[in-house]
Formats: structure tokens, sequence, C-alpha cells
């Protein structure tokens, strides 16, 4: 049985909601990254953040350059933000740099003020738990 965690990044609390439903899905208590959770022998980290001006959370980022390949084997990121596009370049660089596999991405829209308020929204979460299903049902 594959050791899973399920950690998140946010400022607007977007992340927390797709981190809900994916830990939701799989029966993984979620940790936010202020909380420094420890990682030991994960097989799959489910790395949730979102794209604020353009870029990843400074706080997020500082948080992955701490991990190491030996304790985490894999990573599937999920990303939120206002485009709907924008995916973890840095997230992915960093992770890859430490030798830690990145599976695959999934990206959803967010919102910025009252661009696109409604996100995420159920149809985003449902979508986001499928992506986890199709990852996890993969052989990593």
């Amino acid at each position: 049985m594959q050791k899973i965690a399920v950690i998140y990044a946010t400022k607007t609390k977007h992340s927390k909601k797709l981190a809900e439903a994916i830990g939701s899905f799989l029966n993984v208590k979620i940790k936010n990254i202020t909380e420094k959770p420890a990682l030991q022998d994960i097989d799959l980290l489910f790395l949730v953040g979102g794209i604020y001006g353009g870029v990843s959370m400074p706080e997020l980022l500082e948080y992955i350059k701490k991990l190491e390949a030996p304790l985490l084997k894999s990573a599937a990121l999920v990303t939120s933000c206002a485009s709907g596009r924008q995916k973890q370049i840095a997230v992915r660089s960093i992770l890859e740099e430490k030798g830690i596999r990145v599976i695959d991405e999934f990206v959803c829209r967010g919102s910025i003020l009252f661009v696109s308020a409604s996100h995420p929204n159920a149809k985003d979460l449902k979508e986001a738990t499928d992506f986890a299903q199709k990852i996890v049902s993969t052989k990593v």
C-alpha cells in the first residue's frame, strides 16, 4: 500500500478547498505548510498550491527546498490560478532537481477579487479528486 500525504499552501483558501477534497477522497489528513509537516518515507505527495502574481507562494518554495528525495519518492501538483492555465514551474523544478519525480499536474481556475469568484467550485473539486484517483490508480 502506498504511503500518501496531502499538503497545501494558501493565501486565499482556494488551495485548502482543493486539498480538503483530495484528502477526503483519499482518506488522508491534510496539512498546511505553516505546520511544517515532516514527510517521512512518503511514496506520493499531493502538493496543493496557488499562483499569486504569476508565481508560487514563496513559503511553499522554501518548504519544498527542504524536502529530500529519499524521504519522498514522487509528487503530484495541484494548482489554483486565476487563468486556470498557469503551472507551478518553480515547484516542479525544485522537486526534480532534488530527484523527486513529478508525476503530473492538475490546474484549475481560482479567483482574484471578483474575477471567477465562484472558483474553485464543485466541478473543480470533482476534477481534482478525479485527478487524484487517476494518479493513485496508476503505478507510481
